[in-house]
Parts: structure tokens; sequence; C-alpha cells
């Protein structure tokens, strides 16, 4: 009996952690990387930054987006949806951070996971969110990047101006740590190129 208990508290304690599993990838394990991914923040070195691709297609408000002409700038990527009680707690201090750090070069691109454009509308104006978030309603796009899992949810790349991954947070973040974060990838100086 007491070994049940014990067995339920860790299942729910590490879903709990984990965020919200998107409903098509329940049970299905991740492997997006040799390491398996846990909650929490891992910052890259750089000189040993992993690369994401450019992701591209319609926004939530009907609009088009391209990531690659962001380029220059530190880019926050977030992955979320509507139905995700982490992500309802974590969406308006990304509102209040992403103001907050505006003038420093930091763009903000939200990741709508599995939802209906118009729950996710509903979602983005209520937490203030006023940047703009790709509508990924089949997860194509957030399958696309290996570095995040595809069963989990909020989760977050920080890009560094050279569009390579120095910071990465699975589950919600902390306000403060990460705008703390944040500022410090903005202050990185910009690599010449060399002669």
């Amino acid at each position: 009996m007491v070994y049940r208990i014990v067995a339920a508290t860790a299942i729910v304690l590490s879903l709990a952690i984990a965020g919200c599993s998107t409903s098509g990838d329940i049970g299905k394990p991740v492997s997006t990387s040799p390491n398996q991914i846990g909650a929490g923040t891992t910052e890259f070195p750089i000189g040993q930054r992993p690369h994401v691709p450019a992701l591209s297609g319609g926004t939530i408000s009907g609009e088009s987006l391209n990531t690659a002409t962001l380029a220059g700038q530190v880019v926050v990527l977030n992955a979320w949806a509507s139905w995700c009680e982490p992500c309802r707690e974590e969406s308006p201090a990304l509102a209040r951070i992403s103001k907050r750090v505006a003038s420093l070069g930091i763009d903000f691109v939200g990741l709508d996971e599995e939802d209906t454009k118009d729950k996710a509308m509903a979602f983005a104006t209520k937490m203030g969110t006023t940047y703009p978030h790709l509508f990924d309603e089949h997860g194509e796009l957030l399958a696309s990047l290996r570095l995040l899992p595809t069963s989990g949810i909020p989760s977050t790349l920080v890009l560094d101006r050279q569009g390579n991954v120095a910071a990465r947070v699975i589950g919600a973040i902390h306000e403060q740590e990460f705008e703390a974060l944040l500022r410090s990838v903005a202050s990185e100086p910009t690599p010449t190129a060399s002669a």
C-alpha cells in the first residue's frame, strides 16, 4: 500500500514538473537528443551552441511569419497552448518581460500547440502576449525544434543573435531569473567576421 502511494505521488510530481502533455503525444517517449530532456534550465556556452532551423508559417492572427527575418536579434521561442495550466501561469510573466526587454533587441515568438485559432487568440489577448504566435495545430513546428520535447509544454528556447541556442527551459520560466538570462544573452559581444 505504501509503495502504491509513493509511486502515485512520484508520477503526479513528474507530470507537474514537466508541464502539460500535448494530446497527441501522451505516453510517447521524448527522443530529441542523446540525453533525456528533463525539467529546468540548460545554458549552452558560446561556441558550443546548437543551431535551430528558422520557423515559418501562419500566426494565430492570420499573418505570415518567418523567424529568419529576426536575424541579428535575440529570439525567445515559447511553446504553449490555451489548454495548458502551467502556460496560464507563465504567459503573463512572459508578456511583462517582453515589454521590459524590447529595447535590448529581444523578440518573442509564441508557438501555439494543438489548439484552435479562436482559443489561442482569446488566450493571448487575456494574457497580454502582444508578440506574434505561430499556429502549430499539428505540432510540426515544435517537432522541428529537436531540443524541445514534443510531449510537454511550456518549453522555451533562447536564441542568440547568431540564431544559436543560448538556453533551453523545459517547464515554466521563473520571471526574474529568465529576464536576467535574457539580458545576459543580449549583452554578449557580437562576433566579428574574420578577414
